[in-house]
């Protein structure tokens, strides 16, 4: 097994790098989707140090791993949740080793389980042990458990980014007071915003926002925010009914934010709710360790 390798996680609007040196997870960084020429390159090349340099020009970030052997091609595991980005890479590059979810160690995953949800659960499995709950905050909010090393069940609602655009698109007249709520619209960190630079908020909000609104503007970022938290508060609440010593964790570009959340609206709740940003990367070495024994 290699010493390194490289963890490769499509999201609906970036790419999601995680960086394995000596079987632990020494860097994560996050980049646009890349173009088919940009892909193409990487397949070219031998040299990994050219392909980061390449990369960083392109989106103007630092990502290249300190640690990396730059003499030697590297392992690179993929896994999926946009089919045109999946066709691009395992096209582009033969030896990608995509995840293929009848090889995901877990028992009743179903044909059309999103990969992103089953590579969350195999981390928190891996982690926490079962019975577990993982909500993944992103353009969608996901909700799924496991229990005995099955895939126990789940839900999908649009997240903040998600409702944000539908009520931008379907009606005009809240459309407009977008920028009025820009601050929640930044919740979701990738998301590019039609707020100019010097309106964005410089940091993430921590509080919630008033409930009730006297303003349309608010009255958005009320329904969105309150409605999110409340759905993940009812859904642990039924979670710890059926297992009462179930864990949970959060996790996604929101997962944090959401945590916050919990915490100024039920602290008992979230006093026993865990944040892992990296799941997706604990479930990423899982597989691989799984098909590599």
């Amino acid at each position: 097994m290699a010493a390194s390798w490289l963890a490769l996680v499509i999201g609906n609007t970036r790419l999601h790098w995680g960086y394995f040196d000596r079987g632990l997870l020494s860097r994560i960084w996050h980049t646009p989707h890349l173009s088919e020429w940009v892909v193409d390159q990487i397949d070219s090349q031998s040299d990994w140090q050219q392909v980061w340099l390449l990369i960083e020009a392109l989106t103007n970030q630092l990502v290249m791993p300190p640690s990396l052997d730059k003499s030697l091609p590297i392992e690179l595991w993929l896994a999926s949740v946009v089919p045109s980005q999946t066709r691009l890479w395992t096209q582009a590059i033969p030896d990608i080793k995509a995840v293929r979810r009848s090889h995901i160690p877990l028992k009743n995953v179903y044909p059309t389980l999103g990969i992103d949800r089953a590579i969350n659960l195999l981390g928190a499995k891996q982690t926490l042990g079962c019975p577990v709950l993982v909500i993944d905050s992103g353009t969608a909010l996901t909700l799924t458990a496991g229990v005995n090393s099955s895939v126990y069940g789940g839900a999908i609602l649009p997240g903040m980014k998600l409702q944000l655009e539908s009520l931008g698109q379907k009606t005009a007249e809240l459309g407009s007071l977008l920028p009025t709520v820009s601050a929640i619209a930044q919740l979701q960190q990738d998301q590019p915003s039609e707020t100019p630079p010097e309106e964005r908020p410089k940091e993430l909000p921590e509080k919630l926002p008033e409930r009730w609104a006297s303003n349309s503007g608010g009255a958005i970022a009320s329904g969105i925010a309150y409605g999110l938290v409340s759905t993940c508060i009812d859904y642990i609440t039924d979670w710890w009914q059926r297992f009462p010593t179930g864990a949970v964790v959060c996790t996604g570009g929101d997962g944090l934010l959401i945590h916050q959340y919990l915490q100024q609206r039920t602290p008992e709740i979230a006093s026993r709710v865990l944040v892992d940003s990296d799941l997706m990367f604990r479930g990423m070495q899982a597989y691989r360790s799984e098909l590599t024994m």
